[in-house]
Order: structure tokens, then C-alpha cells, then sequence
């Protein structure tokens, strides 16, 4: 088998579902195979396989998925492993509990043959994305760290406030909360929402399903709800979710007041933004109309 092809590791009880697994994934990929917990992180810790994504089945005895996704994010070179649960429940508490241990992503049994293969096809091309993502961005962030140290904190605050009223779209108003977060050393995520359409954007490139669900199930929980190293900030339409907040808890404090002023001004920015696109919508609406009656005053005039 090529080694060019990306290398998987399936974690399963059952070697019958394994078995079938494999099968519906067919000769793309590279096989590793565990039949507990225990042995996925055995593996894993052994250094004999360096997997693009993880299959995990939730229910097993002993270590359950949930457990086993997070031993396997503590061995040093794996926290950003691409991880997709298997559950017979697919509950939103569910999808949370999978979230928190660390999933990226999850499928339903019985497994449909064709979203696995999608799923894991994506979730090799988030890996690949992010690895290049990562490469690009320590120079960045090598550069931005030295502009903060020369400028401070507050002169991204203001630098973001002043490019905000450039912004013409929400999308770019959204990459540019994304790129003013990235410079204090931040991995984030940001959901605008709108009427129509939810726009996620991430520093890691490609967001992960279950990131972009849970920004969504989240808007409620809270304007700035904090748990271990992930912060989640909900201001109007607009939710960001950052994702290593550094163990200074004085630092922690001052990024908050940073991160609270930025969504306050990208707030007000998308409310301008949605107001020129119904203002837009209603004079195009009113040429509309005017033609309309134009046309039906010419027709009349025919007629007589």
C-alpha cells in the first residue's frame, strides 16, 4: 500500500463493525485498528502510527470514546488529530459531550456508507489545511507579537475599530475579528448570523462541523461565558469562540476586555452593514414598483 495515502486509525469493539468500516472506506487509505481504548492510546502513545483522523466508536467498556479522545489529545503531537465519533445516540447533548472531549466530528449508526466517506474526506482535507495554516501563521504571528510588544494590547483594539469601517461585507467583517483576535495568540472561530445564512470563519482554516454546531447551540448560553482554556462571546448576531486562552489569569482578564470592545464595534458595524442591505433592497423594491406603474399607465393609455 501507498504511504502516500493518508493513514487512519479505527477504534472499535466489534470487530465485525470495524471490519465494515474498512470496507465502506475501501483502498484510499492507509489502516490502523484498535479494538479498545486502552489500545488506541496505547498505539497512539507507541509512536508506530501518526493518523490523519480517528475513528471512535463512543460505547465500549472501560474507556468509552469520550475518555479515549481525550488521553489521545494529551500525547504530544496529536492534540490537533482530526477525531470523528460513532454513536447510536445523536443528541445535541450528545454532540456537546463529543465536542468537549475533543471530536471534530460525528456520524450516527447505523453509519450511511457514502457521509463516511465524505466525513473522513474532509476531515483529512482540515487536517492538511491546518498544517499549512500553521506553517503560514507562525511567521505572522512571530511578526504581530512584535507589534503588540512595541504598541501594546490596545493598538490592536483600535487598529480593528479603524479597519471595521472598511469592511463591506459580513464576511469581511468577520475575517477581520478573526485576523485582530489571531494577533494576541489566539485560535478563534467566528459565527455572524443573519436571517439568511450563518458565515463561520476560523484562523485554523476549514472549520469542523461540530465547531460551527456548537457556536450555534451557544448564542444563548450567555454574552461571555468562559470553561478551561475556551472562552465563548455572544454580541448581538455575532459569536466568537476562542480556543487557548493562556493560564495568566491577569492576561485572560485584559484579552476579555480587549475581545468585549472588538464585538461591541463588529456589532455595530454588521447592524450598518444589514441596514444599507435593506436600504439597497427597498429602493431596488421601489424602482421595481415605480416601473411597474409606469408600465401599467402606458398600457392603460393604449387602451383608450
Amino acid at each position: 500500500m501507498s504511504n502516500l495515502l493518508p493513514e487512519l486509525l479505527i477504534v472499535d469493539d466489534s470487530s465485525i463493525d470495524l471490519t465494515i468500516l474498512k470496507e465502506m472506506l475501501g483502498n484510499n487509505y492507509q489502516f490502523n485498528e484498535a479494538e479498545n481504548g486502552a489500545k488506541a492510546v496505547e498505539l497512539c502513545l507507541s509512536g508506530s502510527c501518526s493518523p490523519s483522523v480517528i475513528l471512535l466508536d463512543v460505547s465500549m467498556p472501560k474507556l468509552n470514546g469520550y475518555e479515549t479522545c481525550i488521553q489521545i489529545k494529551e500525547i504530544l503531537g496529536f492534540e490537533h488529530v482530526e477525531v470523528i465519533f460513532i454513536s447510536g445516540n445523536d443528541s445535541i447533548e450528545e454532540k456537546q459531550h463529543g465536542y468537549e472531549a475533543g471530536g471534530s466530528d460525528y456520524l450516527t449508526k447505523p453509519v450511511n456508507p457514502e457521509e463516511l466517506r465524505q466525513k473522513v474526506r474532509l476531515a483529512v482535507e482540515r487536517g492538511q489545511q491546518r498544517k499549512s495554516s500553521e506553517a503560514q501563521s507562525k511567521t505572522a504571528l512571530d511578526a504581530a507579537m512584535t507589534a503588540m510588544m512595541d504598541a501594546g494590547e490596545q493598538a490592536g483594539v483600535i487598529h480593528f475599530l479603524r479597519d471595521s469601517f472598511g469592511c463591506k461585507t459580513l464576511e469581511d467583517l468577520a475575517q477581520a475579528i478573526v485576523t485582530a483576535t489571531s494577533n494576541f495568540g489566539l485560535s478563534n472561530t467566528v459565527q455572524i448570523r443573519t436571517s439568511s445564512d450563518n458565515i463561520t470563519v476560523s484562523s485554523n482554516g476549514a472549520c469542523p462541523p461540530l465547531e460551527v454546531e456548537m457556536l450555534t447551540s451557544l448564542r444563548n448560553i450567555g454574552r461571555i461565558h468562559q470553561r478551561g482554556k475556551r472562552l465563548i462571546l455572544n454580541f448581538g448576531d455575532i459569536s466568537q469562540l476562542i480556543k487557548n486562552l493562556p493560564d495568566d489569569d491577569a492576561k485572560v482578564g485584559r484579552l476579555r476586555d480587549h475581545l468585549a470592545i472588538i464585538l461591541e464595534g463588529a456589532e455595530s458595524r454588521a447592524d450598518a452593514l444589514l441596514a444599507v442591505d435593506e436600504m439597497k433592497k427597498l429602493l431596488k423594491d421601489t424602482e421595481e414598483s415605480i416601473c411597474h406603474i409606469q408600465t401599467f399607465e402606458k398600457s392603460q393609455k393604449g387602451k383608450t
